[in-house]
């Protein structure tokens, strides 16, 4: 009897730890800020097989160091990434947020986001 619970204990470790060796922290935080609409746009590359059950469950973002909005997830959007909706965050050329996204399972990856110019540059033809 002590032999079955004993290798019962042992299966359920190697279950665990080979669950954990699987799972891996976001690849990567991609994003840009919209002047003309005040928006902050991210996207966290983060490959996975079960989307319900590993995915972001976060993602924080910080202006000037502190912390300026926060999104909590449940799910993934897709196998290969977490979309959201524009974080509403008012900022002007210059500015930068640091991006911190949070892995369900392990892990975590982040980017700094600068604020640039990125209207077309519009030149008068004579």
């Amino acid at each position: 009897m002590m032999r079955i619970f004993h290798g019962a204990v042992v299966a359920a470790i190697v279950i665990i730890v080979m669950g954990t060796a699987v799972a891996h922290e976001p690849n990567a935080v991609d994003g840009y800020y919209d002047l003309g609409r005040g928006e902050l746009l991210v996207t966290v590359q983060h490959l996975v097989n079960d989307p319900k059950g590993h995915f972001i469950k976060e993602v924080v973002v910080y202006k000037d160091g502190k912390e300026a909005a926060r999104k909590d997830f449940s799910f993934q959007t897709s196998h290969r990434n977490q979309t959201m909706p524009p974080f509403k965050i008012p900022a002007q050329v210059g500015d930068s947020f640091r991006v911190v996204a949070r892995c369900s399972v392990s892990g975590e990856a982040e980017a700094t986001i600068e604020v640039v110019d990125r209207r077309p540059d519009v030149r008068k033809l004579n």
